[in-house]
């Protein structure tokens, strides 16, 4: 029996080394798991840091690139609105060139109409005319005491004070073939910004697309848009003319009864400009329509609109300037 006490004592101790053993391994296991859990954490951070770090490298030349694309469009703008403006000051010399041409040749078809004796008359007192300016400059050169009265000479100006851009309310009217048409600009604008968000939603999977609304007040607005990040951003609109526009010639315009009239009452000279887009028929209207405007306080600014073009704007277009 002494020799089996041994034998027993033996297993017990291999069984508490087994138990120590496997509750180190346990433990070793754990270690390596929340070791093994945290460095992939970290691998996972790191590597969403430099995938965010080349873009945000890239930010700046992309800004510079769209600042760059926007000045171009500007200078584009601008460009065309030189343009436009040398292209109605011809219009507008040829237009006073051939009422000079006009009155020409109605003084010599008078002239032609009338007989011998009446031609001689006529010529007699242009002599005399000529003859009484020559003797008032000899007076004036011999210094004489009374020289002869000349009849006062009247010249019509209207004062065309130095253009500033438009940062006021703006009441926009057309003038073509004679006929003034007052724009329902706001009405237009409110109405776009209701629709637009609709429209954006129906073509939210294309990165532009175009829609028209009205018409309204005689007028049909086409405008487009462009996907931007986040929406949507309006790039341009036009209207077009219907059929049913309220025009009026510009003296019943400017009658009591006129629209144009209507409208002017409801609005405030210090405040509003009016900006006129003309056609190129209309010049002379547009100069009438100008003083008129000027005699009541309303400052204008003239939007010279060649064949074919129609009224039209954009968030990058330039501010009208008014006189």
């Amino acid at each position: 029996m002494s020799k089996r006490k041994p034998t027993a004592d033996l297993g017990v101790g291999e069984d508490s080394f087994l138990d120590t053993t496997a509750n180190l391994v346990g433990i070793l296991i754990i270690l390596v798991v929340v070791i093994g859990a945290k460095t992939k954490i970290d691998a996972e951070a790191y590597g969403r840091k430099l995938a965010e770090t080349p873009t945000s490298s890239a930010e700046e030349p992309r800004r510079e690139a769209l600042a760059l694309i926007q000045s171009l469009n500007q200078q584009k703008i601008e460009m065309r609105n030189y343009e436009l403006e040398t292209e109605y000051r011809k219009r507008e010399r040829d237009a006073l060139l051939r009422q000079v041409a006009e009155a020409r040749q109605q003084i010599d078809a008078e002239l032609e109409s009338v007989d011998d004796e009446q031609r001689a008359l006529v010529e007699s007192s242009s002599k005399l005319e000529s003859l009484k300016s020559q003797l008032s400059d000899v007076q004036q050169q011999i210094g004489a005491a009374e020289p002869q009265p000349q009849p006062p000479v009247v010249l019509e100006h209207l004062p065309t004070p130095m253009a500033r851009t438009v940062f006021t309310r703006e009441m926009h009217v057309q003038l073509s073939n004679g006929l003034v048409t007052v724009i329902p600009w706001d009405r237009l604008v409110a109405t776009l910004r209701d629709q637009a968000p609709l429209a954006a939603r129906r073509g939210s999977s294309r990165g532009r697309f175009e829609d028209v609304l009205g018409p309204i007040g005689g007028y049909l607005m086409r405008y487009r848009m462009n996907a931007v990040p986040g929406g949507f951003e309006l790039d341009r609109f036009e209207l077009e003319t219907t059929s049913d526009a309220p025009s009026e010639p510009l003296a019943e315009a400017l009658s009591g009864s006129g629209r144009l009239r209507i409208e002017l009452a409801s609005r405030q000279p210090g405040e509003t400009v009016v900006t006129v887009w003309v056609a190129p028929d209309s010049f002379e209207e547009f100069r009438q329509l100008k003083a008129a405007l000027f005699d009541e306080g309303f400052l204008s600014a003239a939007r010279p609109l060649p064949d074919g073009v129609r009224i039209g704007a954009s968030p990058n277009g330039t501010r009208s300037s008014a006189q």
